[in-house]
């Protein structure tokens, strides 16, 4: 009994987490400028599929964190 039980928490915990998530995707808000003078720009830039606005990759080396930016014509890293 206790192996069955183990088995369906095994195979549920997969299927839970994908339910959870599915729909979710990366939901962290763009910001309007880099988080701080040390954070560099990638040069990536995508069109976010939800509201539409190009968004620009910048990086942190010293913790490997990104972070996404409103794009503006004008920028320079």
């Amino acid at each position: 009994m206790t192996a069955f039980l183990v088995w369906c928490a095994i195979v549920s915990l997969p299927v839970l987490a994908w339910l959870l998530f599915r729909k979710g995707g990366y939901k962290r808000q763009p910001l309007e400028r880099p988080p701080g003078p040390d954070w560099q720009m990638t040069g990536e830039r995508f069109v976010d599929p939800r509201s539409g606005e190009t968004l620009e990759v910048w990086y942190c080396p010293r913790n490997g964190e990104r972070a996404y930016v409103r794009a503006r014509s004008t920028r320079r890293p």
